[in-house]
């Protein structure tokens, strides 16, 4: 029985790591649970356990610096940090002490199995590995190396085989697209004599007999195709190094597996098919980038202009692309982090954000079949972003061309310049003559003379001023102004107008 211990300071992850596997099924014992980092590692260096499951910030001492002290005495325990958002460059950091793996929270299901499967192969190695291994598959193929015997001289080549589903299809559509997918290969095999294959708890291995194959990587090229024909599915598959001796072949298709972090990207690889020293997305992975992308984004969507905010985000989804090496965990902090890049830089400039809940938004991530899929989750957030700005600019604009015109109301009968009106309203005045423009319809002047003429009218009908007095009293410098003002309007000079309704 392999002995774990779990540390964290909150009783509630603890328990619910209990719960989220089968541990004796998977031949693990937790020995103990403790609430803070002095007596983890009293209890590491106490109770010597195979695994240690640490929270990487605790109280007493952070899980890097029990690791620290563990290597230092000699302590070889695989050591699984889980961190929450805010802690996972330090988390990730960590691997270079020789921390086993690091999870995220909330700790989901899948990747805490890959990480307990990758701390036994550390501490007891691959053999006994076996003996561990979830028994979730009782019927997998048995290997059969008469194939591979047949010729003794030729080299061996693991491949790992996977398919890439469709989101929408269920388990039991996956389960028939899977058998169809084998079968091929099987077929294929047997005809041809270049190799066998077999499943291993559902993985899919194929044993290539280089020899029989010439250029590995065209041989498994020409199996994509073949295969994508005959299930319409794309294959995804991994090429291991060669071997030549049979007992090798274990070792060097696990180490394909380490690579199966890939398939979430397969979406992206124009024939995915790699090998394991593959640099899989060509490309200057600087993560200085990203902080420069997400100032880009940001000027984008405060500018409105959507064109460029679509392409800064696939600028960034290619980035993440190349800096996630694999790991779906690590493209979803990459995204994570633009967003809240986004909504920090709202609150400083006082613009409206999302209020974004990261732990909501990490777990829609999670939920991504492909990488495709979180890059257009991510790119429908970041243009929530622009939306949201859009619709309070929108709202902004109709408060100050309201503001506007009221002032205009009240001050028609002034000496009104566009250079008051927009040291009124706070708004440079360049600035202001073509947002008035585009808010009305209208030019300032030709807006402020309609005003006026809607003012004077009822004088000329109802009153006996000289239309020299009418006009002085609207705003108007002289009658000549007046005049050709209303002459605009009513197609007839004031005196007429007036003339003429009176006779009504």
């Amino acid at each position: 029985m392999i002995r774990m211990i779990l540390a964290d300071d909150e009783p509630v992850i603890t328990r619910g790591i209990r719960r989220l596997l089968d541990w004796k099924t998977l031949g693990i014992e937790i020995i103990g649970e403790y609430g803070d980092g002095r007596s983890a590692l009293e209890a590491i260096v106490r109770e010597r356990p195979e695994i240690a499951l640490l929270d990487i910030s605790m109280p007493g001492l952070s899980g890097v610096e029990i690791l620290k002290e563990c290597r230092a005495m000699g302590n070889g325990a695989a050591v699984i940090f889980i961190s929450g958002f805010q802690d996972f460059e330090y988390a990730k950091a960590a691997l270079e002490y020789g921390a086993a793996a690091y999870l995220l929270k909330p700790v989901i299901r899948e990747e805490l199995l890959r990480a307990i499967e990758k701390s036994i192969y550390m501490v007891i190695g691959e053999e006994a590995a076996e003996r561990v291994e979830v028994k979730e598959n009782t019927a997998d193929s048995g290997i059969n190396y008469e194939m591979l015997v047949k010729n003794k001289e030729a080299g061996y080549v693991p491949v790992y085989a996977d398919i890439v589903y469709n989101k929408e299809e269920d388990d039991q559509i996956r389960k028939l697209i899977h058998f169809s997918l084998f079968s091929f290969l099987e077929e294929y095999l047997n005809e041809t004599g270049k190799g066998i294959v077999f499943q291993k708890n559902e993985k899919i291995a194929l044993i290539l007999k280089e020899s029989a194959c010439g250029k590995i990587c065209t041989e498994v090229e020409s199996i994509w195709a073949e295969s994508l024909q005959v299930t319409g599915h794309t294959t995804f598959f991994v090429i291991g190094d060669m071997v030549s001796a049979m007992s090798q072949i274990p070792g060097m298709f696990q180490q394909c597996l380490a690579r199966s972090g890939y398939l979430f990207f397969a979406d992206k690889i124009p024939v995915p098919v790699i090998g394991l020293h593959d640099k899989v997305f060509a490309g200057r992975g600087d993560s200085g980038l990203l902080g420069e992308l997400r100032q880009k984004l940001f000027e984008a969507i405060v500018a409105q202009n959507e064109a460029d905010m679509k392409e800064i985000s696939g600028q960034y989804g290619k980035l993440v692309l190349r800096l996630a090496e694999g790991k779906k965990e690590d493209a979803c902090f990459y995204f994570c982090t633009a967003a809240r890049f986004l909504e920090e830089r709202c609150e400083a400039f006082a613009l409206p954000g999302r209020k974004l809940e990261m732990k909501e938004l990490l777990e829609k991530s999670r939920k991504c079949g492909r990488f495709g899929e979180m890059e257009a989750l991510f790119e429908q957030e970041f243009a929530g972003y622009l939306d949201t700005i859009k619709a309070a600019a929108i709202n902004s604009d109709k408060k100050d061309i309201l503001k506007a015109k009221d002032y205009i109301e009240k001050h028609y009968m002034e000496n009104l310049s566009l250079n008051v009106l927009a040291e009124e309203i706070h708004m440079n005045p360049y600035y202001f003559s073509s947002f008035f423009k585009k808010n009305t319809g209208e030019n300032f002047k030709d807006y402020v003379n309609r005003v006026r003429i809607e003012h004077a009218v009822p004088m000329l009908i109802s009153t006996d001023k000289k239309t020299y007095e009418i006009a002085e009293k609207v705003g108007f410098g002289d009658i000549r102004m007046f005049n050709a003002a209303f002459m605009k309007i009513y197609r007839e000079t004031p005196g007429s107008y007036r003339k003429r309704v009176r006779e009504i």
